[in-house]
């Protein structure tokens, strides 16, 4: 009765949840920026590795300030994620909807996303040399102002589509070539957009906020990443994650395109405190959870592909473990959601969902009391193995390391007795289909 309300109710409402454009957007669009976070972060950890041995082996071999490269690499990579952002967010977004059963071409929603997002930034004046000089302040192309961006990105989007599909677009014969009428359907929603942003930096400046960007980073902004920033956001949301994961929904899909932003919002915060020399801000990071929390994939599956691999009696899963345990170690573990299975399995949705929350407890803990590093907010990929991304995300510290192998040890404890268990059933159910297959083949040749 459980599964069928489970299916009747739940399901669809999370499948519709799953499927929302906006939030597919904003997973999406920040995934334009992820290689060169990615790509940024290795430049950073060569620069900037916090083992003492290396930095003076680089020193001597290269020289003093052998590692400026970091700070140029950085400035071209991880310090434009916003701009990247907004234009992908409002790519992605202007091309989930259709004119005429033909997909819109996002290409300008992005480009006026980014006219938009510069429109509504005040420049700021800096002294160079005695003189007064107006520019953007590079924090405004980083992640401290992601969220910003991403508001942007969406009201420009849902604003350009609109004005196509109520054809309020000048409209080219067909012989025109796309290029040029693709810059005339622009026109009269770019005229709209962009003159509704600068309404809005106007407006604001007549405000305490002074302007839309101080407005946003004050009620949106600040709210959102304390409370993703704190054990009981990050538990809720790895609660939500893994509920809709035990469903066969992909959970990690919608969750982090929610907690995404403010995840590597903390990593800028803690980079940055990096090359300054100061105390790191941020225990919850983008690292901490997705190369930390998902060890081995949702669920904290890892234990579980190690058991079926090396102590599986069962011929379902050690075949399962031998599938499973290669991707496991890149932390991908759909073999496993499906091959033994957990989704849609009472008893083994227990240990999927409690093992998490412990690693996430552990370690956010043992981080908080100085026993385990900080995350420096490089971002490595999150098919990066366990305890190799232990050591790369906390800037070459082996107790990175060893706060991997602790959250190990915790995830296995729990999953060993429910595994084992599910293990032993399946042994059972084999070895009663056996028995069955050899009485019967008996009392044909008895028969016979």
């Amino acid at each position: 009765m459980k599964n069928k309300f489970f299916e009747k109710k739940f399901l669809p409402i999370a499948s519709k949840i799953g499927n929302q454009r906006h939030l597919l957007a904003l997973r999406d669009g920040i995934m334009f920026a992820m290689p060169l976070m990615i790509i940024g972060s290795f430049f950073i950890i060569v620069a900037w590795l916090e083992a003492e041995w290396y930095q003076n082996f680089m020193a001597k071999v290269f020289g003093e300030n052998w590692n400026a490269f970091g700070d140029i690499v950085y400035n071209g990579t991880m310090g434009i994620i916003a701009l990247i952002a907004v234009f992908g967010v409002a790519y992605s977004l202007a091309s989930s909807y259709k004119v005429d059963k033909k997909n819109i071409d996002g290409v300008p929603a992005g480009v006026l996303a980014l006219a938009g997002y510069l429109i509504v930034n005040i420049m700021s004046t800096f002294t160079v040399d005695e003189e007064s000089v107006s520019a953007w302040s590079p924090d405004l192309f980083s992640a401290q102002y992601l969220f910003l961006g991403l508001i942007v990105a969406i009201i420009t989007a849902e604003i350009y589509r609109f004005f196509l599909q109520k054809k309020l677009i000048i409209t080219l014969p067909d012989t025109v070539p796309p290029t040029v009428s693709r810059s005339f359907t622009a026109l009269i929603p770019g005229f709209v957009i962009i003159t509704l942003f600068l309404l809005l930096r106007y407006a604001f400046s007549y405000t305490g906020w002074e302007t839309f960007a101080t407005f946003i980073q004050e009620v949106v902004t600040k709210p959102f990443t304390i409370l993703g920033s704190t054990y009981i956001g990050t538990l809720i949301a790895s609660l939500l994650e893994h509920t809709l994961w035990s469903f066969g929904i992909h959970g990690s899909s919608i969750i982090t395109s929610v907690m995404e932003p403010i995840w590597i919002t903390n990593a800028d915060a803690n980079l940055a405190a990096v090359k300054e020399g100061k105390a790191l801000p941020h225990i919850i990071t983008y690292t901490f959870y997705e190369n930390g929390i998902w060890m081995g994939g949702s669920g904290a599956t890892l234990p579980v592909a190690i058991y079926m691999m090396f102590l599986a009696k069962s011929k379902l899963l050690k075949k399962v473990g031998r599938l499973a345990i290669g991707p496991s170690i890149f932390n991908v573990n759909e073999p496993i959601m499906f091959g033994v299975p957990i989704v849609l399995n009472p008893f083994l949705m227990i240990p999927f969902m409690l093992a998490p929350i412990a690693v996430l407890t552990v370690t956010y803990f043992g981080t908080a009391m100085g026993i385990f590093p900080h995350t420096t907010g490089t971002i490595i990929p999150w098919t990066t193995p366990y305890f190799i991304s232990g050591y790369l995300m906390t800037g070459g510290k082996i107790m990175g390391v060893v706060m991997q192998l602790v959250a190990f040890a915790v995830a296995f404890a729990i999953w060993f007795p429910f595994i084992k268990m599910w293990d032993k059933k399946n042994l059972e159910m084999e070895n009663a289909s056996n028995n069955q297959g050899v009485s019967s083949s008996s009392s044909q040749t008895i028969q016979g």
